[in-house]
């Protein structure tokens, strides 16, 4: 991966944070150990582990797979991508997340970043 590869994706992530704690999760933070140690990229808000994406092509199943194998046993994996050309932030989650019943199912859930945060409040708090 390029520098400048790198330093947009800490751009993103950044920007997630700070939009996360405007909206009041105050531990919301970058997982600056996810590129020695492996990891999803936004910590501070478990169950949930997100992995934050930022790039010109959409690739959005590659990219929840990567949000899949990121989380570790017992979390919950959480995709926030930038829609190109737009500002729009999208959030994937699995269905199982919120609601009962579902929990062996592999069915998600995409929402705007602003809906989203009704979700994470009921599982994290905040």
């Amino acid at each position: 991966m390029s520098a400048m590869q790198r330093n947009k994706g800490a751009a993103a992530e950044r920007k997630v944070v700070k939009m996360l704690r405007e909206a009041g999760f105050d531990r919301a933070v970058r997982n600056l150990e996810q590129t020695r140690s492996g990891g999803y990229d936004i910590a501070g808000l478990e169950p949930l582990a997100i992995e934050v994406k930022d790039q010109k092509q959409l690739r959005v199943a590659e990219w929840w797979r990567q949000a899949v194998q990121q989380a570790r046993e017992g979390q919950i994996p959480v995709l926030a991508y930038h829609r190109p050309g737009t500002s729009l932030w999208r959030v994937i989650l699995p269905l199982s997340a919120f609601c009962n019943g579902w929990e062996n199912s592999e069915i998600t859930v995409e929402l705007d970043f602003g809906d989203a945060l009704v979700i994470f409040r009921e599982i994290v708090g905040g």
